[in-house]
Order: structure tokens, then sequence, then C-alpha cells
């Protein structure tokens, strides 16, 4: 599921870059400067320790929605028998959904780390583009920037907010909010 979301997310970047690509190639200087260096995301994400830093916030937020659902488990003891199968299947979804979203979420902040890195190596550099591998059929070694991009990349932490909690709405707390958490 996670490497689905990676080439996803990669395939996403190459339409973009290609598309940028070609709005460039018409302001194109003379052949033989290069203007166009190629990454491999995938590589870059992995060996930069990107996507290590992404699994573990996302082990977290697994955590605390597990915990969320076992509150909420614990709460139908309190639930007439009939609303028991309604109330946990509303929670299921509910927790499905929070994953969802948080699964995008932390992929969108380890993309803007790229897209950032990629940025100030580009302006660095005075490359005009720099493109995804998987947007070439082929690549001289020399124009392949992968190396570059992963050490840059792996002093790099990534901000992904906090974890969310799940709170259960009683009589003393009926809006399901924390203190200061």
């Amino acid at each position: 599921m996670k490497r689905n979301l990676i080439r996803h997310v990669a395939g996403t970047v190459m339409i973009a870059l290609v598309a940028g690509a070609l709005l460039v190639g018409c302001d194109a200087k003379p052949a033989g400067d290069a203007e166009m260096k190629f990454i491999n995301v995938e590589k870059v994400l992995v060996e930069s320790g990107l996507v290590q830093q992404e699994q573990a916030h996302l082990k977290a937020v697994n955590e605390n929605l597990h915990k969320g659902m076992q509150l909420a488990e614990n709460s139908y003891a309190n639930f007439p028998a009939e609303k028991v199968e309604a109330a946990r299947q509303a929670d299921k979804n509910v927790i499905a959904q929070q994953w969802e979203v948080q699964q995008n979420a932390a992929r969108i902040v380890v993309m803007k780390a790229l897209k950032t890195a990629s940025d100030t190596y580009r302006s660095e550099k005075k490359i005009a583009v720099i493109m995804p591998m998987q947007a070439a059929v082929s690549v001289a070694p020399e124009l392949d920037v992968t190396a570059d991009l992963t050490q840059k990349l792996k002093t790099a932490k990534v901000d992904f907010g906090k974890v969310p909690e799940i709170i259960l709405k009683t009589a003393e707390n009926p809006a399901g909010k924390t203190g200061s958490k």
C-alpha cells in the first residue's frame, strides 16, 4: 500500500514536472548546456530516511487510533444491545477516515521536503528542471542527481505535526475535547 502511494505521488510529481519541462523548453539554451537533471524519487525518499520518518509518525498515529477504538469499544458496555453494532461500525468508519487523512498528510509533508530540497539544489546548481527518472526512457549517468539530493536530505527532520488523539464524548466532556493536549 505504501509502495502504491509512493508510486501514485511520484506519478503526480512526474506529470507536473513534465508540464514544467515543456514550458521551460521554449526558453532553451543552445545544445550541450544541460538544464535538466533527473532523480529516482523512490530511492531518494527511502535512502534519505524520509520514508522511515513517515513510517515512524504513521506508527504513532496508528497506535493512537487503535487506543481510540479500544476506548470506544469499552464505552459500548453502556449502550443498548441493538445500538452496539451501529456504534461500532460508525467508530470504525471514523477511524478509517482519520487513518487515510493522516497517511495523505504525512506523504504531503514528505513530498514537500523533497520539493524544497530539490528547489534549493536546482537554484544552487542553476538547473532549469529536475525530473523523476520514471519520466525518461534513458538518462546519461551525469544527469542523475539522486545521490546529491539523497545526501542533502539525510539530515532533514520532517515535522508531521501532532499525533491525533481520539477522545470520547462524555457527560463531563460533551464536546470530546481535551484540555491542553
